[in-house]
This record gives structure tokens, sequence and C-alpha cells, in this order.
């Protein structure tokens, strides 16, 4: 029972230690996004419980000109750390001030990318999953492209559209 007991012990403290310095290991703009994220209201309990426990901003930030103000907006990811992947999607402004806003959000979201188009414009894609499609392949992509409205000073959806797995990833 003690050896037990000992070996149970010495796997929590591991999960602790990797725990704990996956977070030390974020970046400034990581840590600056989690931190907005967490004391928002416009943010979920869901995502805020899971970035408290192993979800993370993910690092790959995109920074571009979508609302057309002069100054680069960004494009957050939420990672759940667990095969779901990107289950958020936030993009921050500043608007004609300093203060970073968040002006988009789907939190809804289950294995999604995104990236900026030309335009520049964000799209985000997420799998539809056929049956036998394993988890990694999905058969197809749902697109749907934000379109920024600075008349009514929000992002809506300005196209979506279904896009056929490159041959390579589908099964």
């Amino acid at each position: 029972m003690g050896l037990v007991t000992r070996a149970v012990g010495i796997g929590l403290l591991a999960l602790v230690i990797a725990d704990s310095s996956a977070f030390a290991k974020l970046s400034p703009a990581q840590k600056l996004f989690r931190d907005k994220l967490l004391k928002s209201d416009q943010v979920s309990h869901s995502i805020k419980v899971t970035l408290k426990k192993g979800g993370f901003v993910d690092p790959d930030i995109l920074f571009a000109d979508l609302t057309g103000e002069g100054k680069d907006d960004a494009v957050v990811q939420v990672d759940s750390g667990t095969s779901a992947g990107h289950v958020a999607l936030y993009i921050f402004s500043s608007g004609s001030g300093t203060n970073l806003q968040i002006v988009y959000r789907n939190q809804r979201l289950y294995r999604a990318q995104a990236r900026i188009n030309p335009g520049p414009v964000a799209v985000y894609s997420v799998g539809q999953y056929k049956p036998g499609d394993e988890l990694c392949c999905p058969s197809e992509y749902r697109e749907t492209t934000l379109k920024w409205s600075a008349k009514r000073g929000r992002f809506g959806v300005g196209s979506r559209r279904t896009v056929t797995a490159p041959a390579t990833t589908a099964r």
C-alpha cells in the first residue's frame, strides 16, 4: 500500500510540475490576453474554467488591422489543452483609444483554426465530420469569414462556405 501511495503522490507531483511549467512558459502576449479574458464579463464561465485548468491562449496570436482604424487588432484563440483543440476565438481591438476590448467572440468551437486573409479579413474554420472520419481528419471544413461594420461597431458573418478537405488529410 505504501508503494502505491508513493507512486500516486509522485504522479500528482509530476502533474503539478508539468502544469506550472507550462504556465511559466507563456509569452508576454499570451499572459496579457489570458488576463484580459479572465477579467472580462464577455467571456463565458466555461472558457474561464478551461483557462484555469489546463487550457491556454494559443501562442500564435494573429495581428492585422481588421477594423480599418489604422491599428492592428488581435485574433486570439483559446486552446482547451485537450483533443478538442481551439474552443474559443476572440478579436481584440483598441478602436480609436488605447484600451484593448473584445469586439468579437465565439465560445462554442471545436478544433477550430483561424487565419487572416487578404483584405485583411479574419476567417475561422471548423471541421465537419462524417461517419468514418478520424478525429484528425474531417471530410469537410466550414469556413466563416468575419466582416467589420464600422456603422454598427462590431463584426458580423460576411460569408460561410463548406470546403472539402485536401486529399492528403481526408480519410
